[in-house]
């Protein structure tokens, strides 16, 4: 078992990846992919790009018959590359017997052994199920995980070890108000989760609404809730030694009292409660007057996955349930459509 840990480019950027955990093929595993240019410690052998391997245990003793694809291309290794259990390997174009050419807007890379045995693979930038973002140059991204396997961009490689977090790390900052632009006071901003998502991880905001932390850069999930409020959400790609501004507006619950239906001035689509959510959650809505509501969940392709929802409804706040039983993990779109009006949020599933 081994890991691909860094990709470089000599221009400057790394990636992180998983190998093979999904097959079973490797333990713990990661590649990174590097782009770099006019680096001058760099040998030939690693000009142009580096794949980094982390070896674990392996059958082979050499990565003879081993090679790259990627989505028009195949490369073979050169032959006598050795593998020997916990060393970092670089590879780059000299490791190849031709030319691999890897854009920078985006690329599936693809590792096999000498046996035709998929090992793992790396999607970076633009192409479908990206793993992480094309890296701007001099930049890396790095496998890391906590509750599940990520990839976070890194401005100072560290190919021929292990992955740190110098230059790795981003500030997230903003203010939250309510719906009037009131700053609020005492409101907690999720940004992640402990072990076995027992509890959330959080900061406070102070009297002027603001709040602050810090994160690795990486695809990040921050929540907002407060007593009286409806939870809101936002998910961003953040970016080494950047300084992120999100604020966030709180907007009332929609609600009812003893006497009457309190009817909402217009459409309203609430952030689905609990979120994230294993199994079942629930999507409140509003509406200011009687018609025919549709609700859907959708892939964040937009592809369809399911359809909650498909009738007259009276005038007022509705609570929905929807069980995802059936589905995998991942992030999913909710859409409510009434008449010419189409409210949308996003909502994360985790089992």
């Amino acid at each position: 078992v081994f890991l691909l840990i860094a990709f470089t480019r000599l221009s400057t950027s790394d990636f992180g990846l998983i190998i093979g955990s999904f097959f079973g093929l490797l333990a713990a595993q990661s590649i990174s992919y590097l782009f770099r240019s006019n680096e001058p410690n760099w040998s030939d052998s690693t000009q142009g790009w580096s794949l980094e391997l982390f070896v674990m245990w392996s059958e082979d003793s050499t990565m003879d018959g081993w090679y790259l694809t990627t989505s028009n291309d195949t490369a073979l290794m050169i032959p006598g590359i050795a593998m020997s259990e916990g060393i970092f390997i670089p590879l780059g174009e000299g490791h190849l017997q031709t030319p691999l050419s890897l854009p920078a807007s985006g690329e599936t890379i693809t590792l096999f052994n000498g046996s035709d045995q998929w090992m793992d693979e790396v999607r970076y930038g633009d192409v479908e199920n990206s793993e992480a973002p094309s890296p701007p140059e001099g930049y890396s991204i790095c496998l890391d995980y906590d509750l599940y396997h990520y990839w976070y961009l890194d401005g100072s490689p560290t190919l021929g070890s292990e992955n740190d977090t110098d230059g790795a790390m981003c500030t997230i900052e903003g203010y939250v108000y309510d719906g009037d632009g009131n700053p609020v006071e005492g409101v907690d901003v999720r940004h992640a989760r402990t072990t076995h998502e027992v509890d959330s991880v959080y900061v406070t905001t102070d009297a002027s609404g603001f709040y602050t932390v810090e994160r690795k850069a990486r695809s990040l999930y921050l929540s907002v809730s407060e007593a009286d409020y409806q939870e809101t959400d936002t998910l961003f790609q953040g970016w080494p030694n950047i300084t992120n501004q999100i604020d966030f507006t709180l907007m009332p619950l929609v609600g009812t009292d003893d006497e009457e239906v309190q009817i909402p001035d217009q459409f309203e689509l609430a952030q689905n409660y609990p979120n994230p959510f294993n199994a079942s959650t629930s999507i409140q809505f509003g509406l200011p007057s009687t018609g025919q509501v549709r609700i859907d969940v959708l892939k964040l392709d937009g592809s369809h996955v399911a359809n909650i929802l498909n009738e007259k409804m009276s005038a007022g706040s509705h609570t929905f349930s929807w069980d995802a039983t059936s589905l995998p993990s991942g992030i999913y779109v909710y859409t409510l459509n009434a008449g010419d009006i189409k409210l949308s949020r996003k909502m994360i599933l985790l089992k």
